[in-house]
């Protein structure tokens, strides 16, 4: 053969497989690219949808109707936004509707797609129950992406297409009867090739979801095998296991209790530091460690998988750094962090609380008491319960009812209410009295106030305490403060002499005290107004929208307009005229 022939074969060769080099490098880059999505924020609410005669519309922010309520649904993905999704004419035989797209001046958008859909999001993800940037659109009984001007983002070449449990951003999508998971750019980030995919549900308050992975299974319906796949797409365990769970360990690593033949495992990553030898394995969050179940019996191991105390408990309960150990009628205690075993007589049981200087303990007739750092009872008295809040102080239940004491046993609130609980992240306590159907908010050593058929709101930085016709806010430190110095606005409700009007930052009256009650006025320039039982709407010029003839049940109705808001808890309220 010739060898320039040979020469300029090979060079044809080498110069095909830079091309294709290069192309595949880009391509990873491209993907690796649109991997990297976005969550839209909804920085304002520009539409809503409202009711008449049982069909739906379209309201904007000053409540004017911007699409006639004349659909049997319409879904708003993004209220920011005027894209509207309206059906109407069920076909019971197809099991769908007619569909159209509208814009704020009832114009028909995206007509170019015979069905457009939203997307809706599981309950709990997103104040908006839908992906807020792209829709799904079908073609020849296929599903895929467009953006919200009509540009294709996926091509429809899906079976189905839903949000992924969970994770905002991220879209199951199935194929040729395997699923896979793909985001909102259209990147994939599982491959279409498994017969059930869950979230693993890890969650961290700062990130919330967003560094969960994927439970991924072939198999059938009682018969299926699990792996696990990490947020980057990753597989870090193939599908050979019974059942998977992930355990909530901050951390870059993944650890996964993996079920194979009924025996639990622990995995970090794909290392197996755990055998498959126990009948299951938890975690205790305050220390770190994790709770062994072999045998019917329970002993604990570190991270790593060092037994620390022997399985040879019939049950192991935790309270901060103390460790309860039940060997069938004996109660043994350990102090975690020194590993020391503490004896006390009588005492079955130890609380770690918020305050080192402070633990509760647990006697053998299930009665509550306080002992010092060195366990030294500092009161005689024993109580039914007992829960440390803060500082000196104690919720405590005594004769059927609770109270609160101080360390010295002192009573600071009498032992008169069916409930006690703390207000999260504040210094207010909720007290109520089922029979009268009071509320009372304590802080430290004080009673602040009570008020009858009320309920409590809670804000950024402050609680709202409101009835049928009264309201108080109180700071998180205790404090009754006036509603301006709460929030900031350019009018706020006033009460004079029993009855309610508005006024200005300086005080001057913009609206005269002559209603029942009102509410504050919203983020769109409208408050309620009550009278003999009935509401109407007021706007920040001080005109009346509507006199009081709505019935609401509520006592603080939120109104754009006309209109009011109503909420049959599905999460998808809307506003009505009724």
């Amino acid at each position: 053969m010739n060898k320039k022939i040979i020469f300029v074969g090979l060079l044809i060769i080498s110069v095909i497989c830079v091309i294709i080099t290069v192309g595949v490098a880009f391509a990873l880059k491209n993907n690796k690219a649109r991997l990297d999505y976005q969550i839209e924020v909804v920085k304002e609410i520009n539409y809503m949808l409202f009711s008449e005669n049982n069909k739906f519309g379209v309201i904007n922010k000053n409540g004017e109707i911007v699409v006639q309520s004349k659909y049997d649904e319409i879904q708003i993905p993004n209220p920011s936004k005027p894209v509207f999704i309206c059906k109407y004419d069920y076909n019971p035989e197809k099991s769908q509707y007619q569909i159209k797209v509208l814009n704020d001046k009832s114009e028909q958008i995206l007509y170019q797609y015979v069905v457009v859909e939203a997307i809706e999001l599981d309950s709990g993800i997103s104040e908006i129950p839908y992906e807020k940037s792209v829709l799904k659109y079908a073609d020849k009984g296929k599903y895929g992406l467009i953006d919200f001007q009509g540009n294709i983002v996926v091509k429809a070449k899906y079976d189905e297409i839903n949000s992924f449990e969970y994770n905002e951003g991220l879209l199951l999508v199935k194929k040729d009867g395997k699923y896979g998971i793909m985001n909102i750019n259209g990147a994939i980030v599982v491959n279409e090739k498994y017969d059930k995919i869950i979230s693993d549900g890890y969650y961290q308050d700062e990130q919330q979801y967003r560094n969960s992975g994927f439970i991924v299974a072939i198999g059938s319906e009682n018969n299926y095998k699990y792996g696990y796949i990490d947020r980057q797409g990753k597989q870090v365990l193939e599908e050979k296991f019974d059942q998977l769970d992930r355990l909530e360990i901050p951390s870059n690593d993944v650890y996964i209790v993996a079920f194979e033949n009924g025996k639990a495992g622990l995995y970090k990553n794909n290392d197996n530091i755990l055998k498959h030898e126990y009948e299951d394995i938890g975690y205790d969050k305050s220390n770190k460690f994790l709770i062994l179940q072999q045998a019917s019996k329970q002993g604990i191991s570190d991270l790593d998988g060092n037994i620390k105390y022997d399985i040879k408990y019939d049950n192991i309960y935790i309270s901060g750094k103390y460790i309860n150990a039940q060997i069938e009628n004996k109660i043994e205690i350990y102090d975690y962090k020194t590993h020391q075993k503490i004896d006390l007589e009588d005492i079955v049981g130890l609380n770690q609380t918020t305050n080192d200087n402070y633990v509760i303990a647990i006697t053998s007739d299930e009665k509550f008491k306080v002992l010092d750092v060195s366990k030294n009872e500092l009161k005689q008295d024993e109580y039914d319960y007992l829960e440390y809040i803060y500082d000196n102080y104690f919720i405590t239940f005594k004769n059927k009812r609770f109270g609160i004491i101080d360390v010295d046993g002192n009573k600071i609130v009498d032992f008169k209410y069916d409930s006690i609980q703390k207000i999260s992240n504040t210094r207010l306590l909720q007290a109520i009295d089922y029979n009268k159907n009071i509320i009372t908010i304590i802080c430290n050593d004080k009673i602040l106030t009570s008020m009858k058929n009320a309920n409590v709101i809670i804000k950024e930085n402050y609680i709202i305490l409101q009835s049928d016709d009264n309201v108080e806010f109180i700071d998180f430190e205790g404090n009754i403060i006036e509603n301006r110095d709460a929030f900031d606005a350019d009018i706020y409700a006033k009460k004079e002499n029993g009855k309610w009007g508005f006024v200005d930052k300086q005080g001057n009256q913009i609206i005269e005290p002559k209603y029942d009650f009102v509410t504050e006025f919203n983020n769109y320039g409208f408050a309620g107004i009550k009278a003999d039982g009935k509401w109407g709407v007021v706007n920040s010029n001080g005109e009346i929208i509507l006199e009081p003839e709505y019935v609401i049940e509520s006592n603080n109705p939120n109104f754009v307009g006309k209109y009011y808001e109503y909420d049959l808890d599905y999460g998808k309220p809307y506003f009505i005229c009724e």
